[in-house]
């Protein structure tokens, strides 16, 4: 069972939408300082949902500057994928703009990590 319900009217509680994920992982996206990354599995241990969902949720990322989805690594410490403009390249760009130091490998130095569940206690 998904970890997000909802009280509605006269009681009844519903599972969560998807609507409901894209809000939850926006809110949790800006709680990601900049210089520091998470990864899809941090998100989705989080929230109790597969880390395909979080990287779906990701890819709907309309403001991917408001919304900064290029802190959301692998949790391998590779940079993934990424939507916005200039796709991965830029994503990398980035990343050590703001402080985030980058392997020779294309791997994030894991120093910059923050597990989603640390960050929201």
């Amino acid at each position: 069972m998904p970890l997000l319900v909802y009280q509605i009217k006269e009681g009844k509680i519903r599972r969560a939408k998807i609507e409901d994920y894209i809000e939850i992982v926006s809110a949790i996206l800006q709680l990601i300082p900049e210089g520091r990354v998470s990864s899809y599995g941090s998100i989705a241990k989080a929230l109790n949902v597969n880390p395909k969902l979080i990287g779906k949720i990701m890819k709907l990322n309309k403001h991917p500057i408001v919304y900064p989805c290029h802190r959301i690594i692998k949790s391998d410490g590779k940079i993934g994928g990424y939507s916005g403009p200039g796709g991965q390249k830029f994503k990398k760009m980035l990343l050590e703009f703001e402080g985030v130091k980058i392997l020779k490998n294309d791997r994030v130095d894991l120093e910059s990590f923050i597990d989603i569940n640390d960050l929201c206690r």
